[in-house]
């Protein structure tokens, strides 16, 4: 297949917000996106077909400064917040919310609300929802906390977290995080390959980490709390073990659950991080959110930090034991540029799909719990995409 090359790389995006131009002109949508360039693009299209972008906060440790400049540019007014706990504490969402609501009152816009992390939930439960028509989720994380919130929450829930779209994003985000960890190590001469490497979480990211780090001639070992997963790992060629055993031989931790790896009660245990981990041991964070390990923890049990480079950091422990984090916990993904806009196309058409289902207010989705669109909708995206990829 050649390579296209246009005015925008999300074709398909673009066709669906100009197949209903008077739907999307009645719209407001409320982001919490990353602020790279692709989400830029992303919403230029979305403002061009006469959407009003009420509000953006922008996801910490992932902010394009350019990209950032081209939104506001679009007249959009982006939050920045330092961390995920600002944005909750701060109740930014719940104060764009009410804002959109006002304004709505005025115009009778109806409101969409496209999630990363589930970082509205709350303010849908608490507050009125008189013009939301729905949210729209996108990651593994805010899935799950839309899953929890679901029953306190009036309108409908759509999420693209575990579609089949999706899964070919995560491709790239795997691929991503292990090529970004080779180009950290490589700055202080040092070779990823040659090495135990142990991937935790064994979903659709991890698996991608887990095929990469093979073909990059590492020894590769699988801990999941879900033993189906470890059973699809084991079929998949990879070692799996005990938690204890994994972390025993582990000379990189690549960690990949959607939730936080390791911390208190979670997956593993701080005890189990110092008491099982080798010296030494690279941990690295993959995903969406700074949620991977529990850096306040480590931060507050070192004797020491020493900065190996711009992107790692030694933490000498009381027990001897030293333990490098990459980009300090941050998912290490993210050090690449975003992932190629005309992929991220397949994704974001999804998202604007369920909005405009949202906007119609079809009454099949149900309230109450988290919906997905069908395969026939999926397939009719990636026809699409493909019939642009091959000029058909």
């Amino acid at each position: 297949m050649p390579y296209r090359f246009g005015a925008t790389q999300l074709r398909v995006v673009h066709s669906l917000l100009s197949d209903d131009p008077l739907l999307v002109k009645k719209a407001r949508y409320l982001v919490l996106e990353h602020v790279l360039p692709t989400t830029a693009e992303y919403l230029r299209l979305l403002t061009e077909a006469g959407a009003d972008v009420a509000g953006m906060i922008a996801k910490p440790y992932s902010v394009n400064e350019q990209a950032l400049d081209s939104i506001t540019k679009l007249g959009i007014d982006v939050v920045r917040k330092a961390s995920y706990e600002e944005i909750e504490d701060d109740a930014v969402p719940q104060s764009l919310l009410q804002k959109a609501q006002q304004k709505s009152d005025g115009d009778g816009r109806k409101i969409v609300i496209l999630d990363v992390g589930g970082y509205f939930a709350k303010a849908l439960q608490e507050q009125d929802v008189r013009h939301v028509c729905g949210v729209v989720e996108d990651t593994t994380f805010g899935h799950n906390r839309y899953i929890r919130a679901a029953e306190n929450i009036r309108v409908p829930i759509l999420s693209v977290a575990r579609s089949e779209l999706k899964e070919i994003e995560a491709r790239f985000v795997g691929k991503d995080a292990v090529v970004a960890m080779d180009l950290i190590l490589r700055e202080i001469g040092i070779s990823i390959s040659g090495r135990n490497a142990l991937v935790i979480g064994y979903g659709m990211i991890g698996k991608n980490v887990a095929r990469t780090l093979a073909r990059y001639d590492l020894k590769v070992y699988v801990y999941d709390r879900v033993d189906t997963r470890n059973l699809r790992a084991h079929s998949d060629g990879f070692t799996v073990h005990t938690k204890k055993k994994v972390l025993e031989r582990a000379d990189i931790i690549f960690s990949a659950t959607g939730t936080e790896a390791i911390s208190g009660d979670n997956a593993l245990s701080y005890k189990d991080m110092v008491d099982c981990c080798q010296p030494d041991v690279v941990l690295a964070s993959v995903g969406s959110r700074k949620s991977e390990f529990a850096m306040a923890s480590l931060r507050s049990k070192a004797v020491r930090r020493i900065e190996l480079s711009d992107w790692l950091a030694k933490y000498e422990l009381s027990t001897n034991k030293n333990i490098i984090v990459a980009l300090d916990g941050s998912a290490v993904n993210f050090h690449l540029p975003s992932i190629p806009v005309e992929v991220l196309d397949l994704v974001f058409s999804e998202i604007v799909m369920c909005s405009l289902r949202l906007l119609k207010e079809d009454r099949t989705l149900a309230v109450g719990s988290v919906n997905s669109i069908g395969v026939k909708e999926l397939s009719g995206v990636a026809k699409e995409w493909l019939r642009y990829l091959n000029q058909i």
